[in-house]
C-alpha cells in the first residue's frame, strides 16, 4: 500500500515527524495521512493538489466565471453551445417497459426492462472511451439490445450531462459544446475566465449582451489542471500533525479526561476539538462560496 496520488505529505516525512524509524505502522501511517488529506480538503471545501477537473460551469450570461478550483495551473479547453456527437436506440423498444440513457461526467449507462421484466444495465466508462466514436464503437459491438450512430466524434467527458432519458418513442441525443475557439483572458491564481470575444455571438457585437457566456444550466465546459503542484509548506505541517493526531489518538483511553495525582493535574483534549484546532490554521485556504 502506499498514501494516496494527492496526500498533504508522505510517508517519510511523517515518520520523520514522529521520530518512527521503524517498518512495523507504516500501513497505519499510510492511512493516516490519507485521512488527514480528506479532513483537511473537506474544511477547506477545495481539493488541494494539483489535478485534472472536468467542470460544467453556470455564469448566468456574465463575463467572467470562476471555475470550481484553483489556482489555475492549465487549461486544455473552454467551450460552449451545442451540437449532437451521438444518438442512442433500444433494439426492442416496441416491446420494452422502461430502456432510458444517462450520462454523468463519468459513466454512460444503458437502462432496460424487458417485457417479461428482465432488468438490464450496461454502463461504459468515459476513462476507457475517451472519444464519442470509441463509445459508439463499443455499443454497437458489445452491448446487446442497443445501437449507437454517430454524427460527430467528441470527447467523451466534455458531453452533456442527463439521467433516466427515455429511448421508447425517440432516441436519445447526446450534445457536446461545440464552441472553443472564442477570446479569453484568464486569473490563473483566482480560477477567474472573463470572455472577451464571442466567435459565433447570437446577437450584434456592438449589443450591450453581446461577448457573454451563454446563460442557462451548466452550459460551459472547462477542463483543467488546478490545485498546488508542489504542497505549501504551511499546509503540509498541518497534513503531518492532523495525521500524527489521529495515529496516536488510536492507543488513548477515550473515557479518560482528565486525571491527579498530588500536585501533579493532566487534561486531555478531545480529539474533535484538537482536530478543529489544527485545520483551523488552514482558514485562509478555505474556499468561500
Amino acid at each position: 500500500m502506499a498514501v494516496g496520488t494527492y496526500a498533504l505529505t508522505s510517508l517519510a516525512n511523517l515518520k520523520a515527524y514522529l521520530g518512527i524509524s521503524g517498518t512495523d505502522d507504516d500501513v497505519i501511517l499510510e492511512k493516516c495521512i490519507d485521512r488527514a488529506t480528506a479532513i483537511i480538503e473537506s474544511h477547506c471545501d477545495r481539493k488541494l493538489k494539483a489535478r485534472t477537473f472536468f467542470d460544467f460551469l453556470m455564469p448566468e450570461g456574465d463575463r467572467t466565471v470562476r471555475t470550481e478550483e484553483f489556482p489555475i495551473v492549465s487549461i486544455d479547453t473552454i467551450a460552449f453551445g451545442s451540437q449532437t456527437s451521438f444518438s442512442v436506440s433500444s433494439d426492442t423498444a416496441s416491446s420494452d417497459v422502461v430502456a432510458t440513457v444517462g450520462f454523468d461526467g463519468l459513466t454512460l449507462r444503458l437502462y432496460k426492462v424487458e417485457s417479461d421484466g428482465t432488468t438490464t444495465t450496461a454502463t461504459l466508462a468515459a476513462t476507457s472511451y475517451a472519444t464519442t466514436s470509441a463509445l459508439v464503437n463499443q455499443i454497437n459491438s458489445a452491448v446487446s439490445g442497443w445501437s449507437a450512430t454517430l454524427t460527430k466524434n467528441a470527447y467523451t467527458r466534455s458531453l452533456y450531462r442527463f439521467g433516466g432519458r427515455g429511448v421508447i418513442d425517440a432516441d436519445a441525443q447526446l450534445e457536446f459544446p461545440r464552441d472553443n475557439v472564442s477570446e479569453y483572458r484568464v486569473d490563473f491564481e483566482s480560477g477567474r475566465i472573463h470572455i472577451t470575444a464571442d466567435r459565433f455571438p447570437g446577437i450584434r457585437s456592438d449589443d450591450a449582451q453581446a461577448n457573454r457566456f451563454p446563460s442557462g444550466f451548466f452550459p460551459v465546459f472547462v477542463q483543467y489542471t488546478a490545485g498546488f503542484e508542489t504542497v505549501p509548506d504551511d499546509l503540509e505541517q498541518v497534513g503531518l500533525e492532523v495525521a500524527g493526531d489521529i495515529f496516536r489518538e488510536r492507543l488513548q483511553d477515550r473515557t479518560l479526561q482528565a486525571e491527579s495525582l498530588g500536585d501533579y493535574n493532566y487534561t486531555q483534549a478531545a480529539i474533535a476539538d484538537l482536530l478543529a484546532e489544527r485545520v483551523a490554521k488552514l482558514d485562509h485556504y478555505r474556499e468561500i462560496r
